[in-house]
Formats: structure tokens, C-alpha cells, sequence
């Protein structure tokens, strides 16, 4: 007897399987709410060294790849 494909696939057998389907906040990292009062706390304009601590704590928590490289550049160009 020739084994048939399943019409539907299989659910995946463990919780990491399902990691890419897991809310950010879930996953540690920072919601959007919690992205928008930060980024709403800060002067882009004129970072400060208070300023670098922020964005240092905040750094691991930014999932979305393109803020987090300007939040790092902004970072190295305040000498954080």
C-alpha cells in the first residue's frame, strides 16, 4: 500500500515550531504601543547621553529590523 500525502499538513509537534506565529511581546520584544511612547519620549532631533540609555535599554526589544538599524546608527552617532 502506497502512502498518500494528507490533504492537510501536519500542525507542527512543538511550541518552537510555532514561534514565527507568536505575538512580539510574547516573544520579549516590544510592542507597538510600547515603540510608539518611546520613540514619542524622545527628541530625534537632539539626542542626549540620557537619551543613549534609553535606546541602549530599548535596542534588544526592536523587532522591526529597519528601526532598529536607525535607532543603532542614531546610537553610534550620539556615541552611545
Amino acid at each position: 500500500m502506497i502512502d498518500e500525502p494528507p490533504d492537510q499538513p501536519e500542525e507542527p509537534n512543538s511550541p518552537a515550531c510555532l514561534a514565527h506565529e507568536a505575538d512580539d511581546a510574547y516573544m520579549g520584544f516590544a510592542t507597538k504601543a510600547e515603540i510608539a511612547a518611546f520613540l514619542a519620549g524622545l527628541d530625534l532631533k537632539k539626542l542626549d547621553r540620557a537619551d543613549a540609555a534609553a535606546i541602549r535599554k530599548m535596542l534588544p526589544r526592536i523587532r522591526d529590523d529597519a528601526l532598529h538599524r536607525e535607532l543603532a546608527d542614531r546610537l553610534r552617532a550620539i556615541g552611545g
